[in-house]
């Protein structure tokens, strides 16, 4: 069983890994010359924050978006109607399964961690 989640972590990691180059290499890029867009892609704190940012503004539905875009660090997400409208559909496929295998990557680390502070021997093979 350890191996097979040992498995799962890599592979989600390493596709989480290829998928945010991509998105920053191709969306981001794409949305940055637009000035439509260019100031609704969110917060940007550090080179790359805007690939999860628009990677949630597709993922989540419109309603919880507007929730978070109404409180006071609304400022920090990206506007989910222009993103809808301006990525095409190969790009909304490849945020949404970024965000799938990221949330696997952390749910699956926290369950070896969890299993592992049991006394759980997952990691000998």
């Amino acid at each position: 069983m350890g191996l097979i989640m040992d498995l799962v972590l890599v592979i989600s990691l390493i596709m989480t890994c290829i998928l945010f180059i991509v998105i920053n290499l191709k969306t981001v890029r794409r949305l940055k010359k637009n000035p439509i867009t260019k100031d609704a892609m969110g917060f940007h704190l550090i080179w790359g924050w805007y690939a999860p940012n628009i990677s949630l503004a597709l993922f989540v539905s419109k309603k919880q978006m507007t929730k978070r875009k109404e409180c006071s660090h609304g400022f920090m997400f990206a506007d989910p109607d222009l993103m809808r409208q301006y990525t095409t559909p190969f790009e909304k496929v490849i945020c949404k399964l970024f965000v799938i295998l990221g949330l696997l990557s952390v749910v699956n680390l926290f369950i070896i961690g969890i299993l592992d502070q049991m006394g759980l021997d997952i990691f000998d093979y």
